[in-house]
């Protein structure tokens, strides 16, 4: 067999796989321009860097991803409790002091949930893994209100917004499995 006939075998056994065998794989970009279709707050290059800095993802199927988002989730909140626990031991100022104690509360709520959340959808359970990944989309907003309300300026602004598109984008693919 002559090499370009090989190259035109392999091309096609390629897109055979893509195309004609739905289920196998579930490509980022597909999976998070179905979940940006399906939610205006989802910014989909920020989905598709998030997901594919994520070791197997490429291969991952639609469930893979949606486990995946929720792991990176956990991954951002435990990283963003991390820095409250940090400023909080530095803090001096009552006020914020005080923003940084509510935030804390509301993280570790958030990483149990997201501890329910993720062998739920490994195990089907969607409605579980729907309601637990529903609330810890609230958390970041809720722990930014805090620091609105006493009029103290957020260290945690980047940080609160990117967990929330990673939080939801893990309920969108979730939301996309049934």
């Amino acid at each position: 067999m002559r090499p370009s006939s090989i190259c035109i075998l392999l091309a096609v056994a390629v897109l055979l796989r893509h195309h004609l065998l739905p289920g196998v794989e579930a490509s980022v970009e597909k999976a998070c321009r179905d979940a940006a279709n399906s939610s205006p707050n989802i910014k989909y290059d920020f989905c598709v860097a998030v997901l594919r800095s994520y070791p197997g993802s490429r291969s991952a199927d639609k469930k893979g991803l949606a486990v995946i988002a929720a792991s990176l989730t956990k991954d951002k909140a435990t990283s963003v409790s991390a820095k409250v626990r940090s400023l909080l031991a530095k803090a001096s100022d009552k006020k914020k002091k005080q923003c940084l104690e509510s935030c804390e509360s509301v993280y570790e709520d958030v990483l149990s949930d997201l501890d329910t959340s993720i062998p739920a959808i490994k195990e089907g359970r969607l409605g579980d893994a729907k309601t637990y990944l529903s609330a810890a989309v609230d958390a970041p907003s809720t722990c930014e209100e805090g620091f609105e309300e006493l009029q103290v300026r957020s260290p945690l602004t980047k940080e609160d917004s990117d967990l929330t598109q990673i939080c939801i984008i893990a309920l969108a693919l979730t939301n996309m499995l049934g």
